[in-house]
């Protein structure tokens, strides 16, 4: 024990040492694992107040009689609301003890449309898609929070947008069509948006803090959809907005999520049109980052 206590205070000595006077100050944390050899010495820390995911981890070896000193600290990069434990974790006493927690959660990406009409020329990286779970509840089956079940409520903005020479438009029955510009029109963008409100549920694996995949449905309730056009004729700034274009009622997403080296991404895919028959045909495909 005594020997213990020694290596424990000299590798805090020497990591104070190596990275100048630099403190970490870790409030309760769950486990504390020091690993000595000959020429490594490795402190991992699992867990602090708050955060049962929360790791920390300095690494210490000798390499030419000189220290070579690195650390890391996982769970705090991407995570821009934490979550918040709900009622007491349940413990079998065999490490599968159950929890809940509520959390909320922010995406930003873009969309790239599907199975659309030939004249359609969508422009990727200029159509976006912006969506926040307001709030989220999650079920973990485990002391570790291996495996999660969510639950969640959120809205979603959604935009497809061309920047070619054809536009959207709005026909007297209500669909939407696509048509060319006018000879005199110096086109601008025409674009399509909707807005949902929107229910998930999900089930995610986490192999640790950094690697982790989560698959399920979304639930769009479309209440709300628009073109709008804008470009230039005879010099004059034009911009034209219709509403009421039909849009599908409800359709459904299905997300992929993925924690890769700590980096979230999420990939949607709906097999609904985002539009109702009679008008222009195609699918939603969005992807990008999902904090």
């Amino acid at each position: 024990m005594k020997r213990l206590m020694t290596i424990a205070l000299l590798a805090v000595a020497t990591t104070a040492s190596a990275q100048e006077n630099d403190t970490v100050v870790i409030h309760n944390p769950k486990k504390v694992t020091i690993v000595t050899s000959d020429s490594l010495q490795k402190i991992l820390v699992t867990g602090k107040e708050g955060d049962d995911k929360f790791t920390y981890q300095n690494t210490i070896q000798l390499v030419d009689s000189n220290y070579v000193s690195t650390t890391h600290i996982g769970r705090d990069r991407w995570e821009l609301i934490p979550s918040v434990k709900v009622g007491k974790k349940r413990d079998d006493g065999r490490g599968r003890g159950s929890s809940n927690s509520l959390s909320a959660h922010f995406g930003l990406g873009f969309t790239a449309p599907t199975n659309a009409d030939a004249r359609a020329d969508f422009s990727t990286f200029k159509s976006w898609e912006i969506f926040a779970t307001l709030i989220q509840w999650d079920h973990h089956f485990d002391y570790r929070e291996h495996n999660t079940v969510s639950l969640g409520f959120g809205i979603d903005w959604k935009n497809y947008r061309m920047t070619g020479d054809m536009r959207f438009t709005k026909a007297p029955d209500g669909n939407v069509v696509i048509e060319k510009y006018p000879l005199q029109v110096s086109p601008d963008f025409s674009r399509i948006k909707v807005f949902s409100v929107t229910a998930n549920l999900s089930y995610t694996y986490s192999f640790d803090e950094d690697f982790w995949i989560g698959f399920g449905p979304v639930v769009n309730f479309n209440t709300y959809a628009s073109i709008k056009t804008e470009y230039s004729m005879y010099g004059d700034d034009i911009k034209k907005v219709d509403k009421d274009i039909r849009q599908r009622p409800i359709t459904i997403d299905w997300m992929l999520r993925l924690g890769v080296g700590g980096v979230p991404l999420y990939v949607k895919y709906s097999n609904d049109d985002v539009l109702k028959d009679g008008g222009i045909r195609f699918r939603s495909l969005s992807f990008g980052l999902y904090m």
